[in-house]
């Protein structure tokens, strides 16, 4: 797979903003619009476990970032099984 270039805020925004206009609408019909909202939803848990990790690692282990650090873990856990286990899940967008 080829190296895809970071979109700018303002485009990211409005991909998402589309992407629940898309899912609203009921003609997600490949399902890309579900995807996108799925895959922004996962991307912001894994962002605040490499926060959480990162911070716990350069600042020397305190007990505080190690709680935060199985906190971020524990929110991207239950995530994942609500996602997979919810019927029509709408991923916390709306």
């Amino acid at each position: 797979m080829a190296v895809i270039t970071k979109p700018s805020e303002t485009v990211y925004s409005e991909a998402l903003n589309s992407a629940e206009l898309i899912r609203e609408s009921g003609k997600d019909l490949h399902s890309l619009a579900h995807t996108v909202l799925y895959l922004a939803e996962r991307n912001e848990k894994l962002a605040a476990i490499a926060t959480a990790a990162e911070a716990y690692i350069r600042f020397g282990q305190d007990q505080q970032l190690h709680t935060n650090l199985l906190r971020a873990l524990r929110q991207f856990e239950n995530y994942e099984v609500e996602a997979e286990t919810m019927e029509n899940a709408k991923f916390g967008l709306d």
